[in-house]
């Protein structure tokens, strides 16, 4: 399975320079639409940041912070300096997600190769369903299905499918496949309400997202949970450094970065406001 994207999705990367699919799980109302208005614009920062720049180029952290704020426009700033940078020119309220040219229709696992206008099943109802019970431990319940509501990859060997009950109580469940095997399956009281899954750049982690806010389920890329710093408040959006060695989580009044894998052991506070966000070079 190779990571392509879809023509509509490589127009808004040339725009943007963020990621490569659309994530097609928030409303129309938080979809990208045109505006003109300048692209170098001064961050919503707080008063005082020299603590985080000094912090942030101490810890060796680079790249481009690029983020929407409550009305949707959108800002960047450099790291570690935190200086203004250019940012794209239309309002967006969230970042595009990477999907790997995943897809879920009609309730089966799909992939739509770029220019070939075809649509091929990689993983049909039947399989999901039967591969989630017994992930499960439900194999003697047949009647028991589920069906794709989101599905991205995370390489080219491993995917990872958010799927809802067919029976009563519903209930949402987060599965990650090896084609048609499933290597680990999340019960419903582990994905929540989640409406969405973000991967990592390079896809050795993910983590569930909701209405406005980040569950505490972040996973590595084989089912480990991981631990959140001590101090962090409710995060509501997340986003990783290009090389995966940093995490950043967004707040209402600031982004804390801070070793995806060491969250003890530093954890940079700038305080900027965003609704959501995106870590580039």
């Amino acid at each position: 399975m190779r990571r392509i994207a879809t023509g509509l999705v490589v127009a808004a990367l040339a725009a943007l320079g963020l990621v490569a699919a659309v994530d097609a799980f928030w409303s129309p109302g938080e979809s990208s639409s045109q505006a003109a208005r300048q692209t170098a614009t001064a961050p919503l920062l707080a008063r005082q940041p020299e603590l985080a720049v000094s912090q942030l180029r101490e810890a060796g952290v680079s790249g481009l912070l690029t983020y929407s704020d409550e009305d949707c426009r959108l800002h960047a700033v450099s790291l570690p300096e935190l200086r203004p940078a250019q940012a794209p020119s239309f309002e967006m309220c969230r970042p595009l997600t990477a999907s790997g040219g995943l897809g879920a229709i009609d309730g089966e696992v799909v992939w739509s190769g770029l220019g070939y206008g075809t649509v091929q099943v990689v993983l049909s109802e039947e399989q999901l369903s039967r591969a989630i019970r017994a992930g499960l431990g439900m194999e003697t319940a047949e009647d028991a299905g589920f069906r794709a509501v989101q599905a991205v990859s995370l390489d080219d060997e491993r995917y990872v499918v958010l799927a809802d009950s067919t029976y009563e109580p519903r209930e949402r469940v987060l599965a990650a496949f090896d084609g048609r095997q499933a290597a680990f399956v999340h019960p419903g009281w582990e994905v929540g309400e989640a409406r969405a899954v973000r991967p990592s750049p390079q896809g050795g982690y993910f983590a569930l997202l909701g209405e406005g806010w980040v569950g505490t389920p972040i996973f590595s890329r084989d089912g480990r949970r991981l631990d959140l710093p001590q101090e962090m408040p409710n995060p509501r959006s997340i986003a990783w450094s290009p090389d995966e060695r940093w995490t950043a989580l967004a707040t209402d009044e600031s982004v804390y970065v801070y070793p995806t894998e060491e969250p003890e052991r530093l954890v940079v506070r700038i305080p900027l406001p965003v609704r959501d966000l995106d870590w580039s070079e």
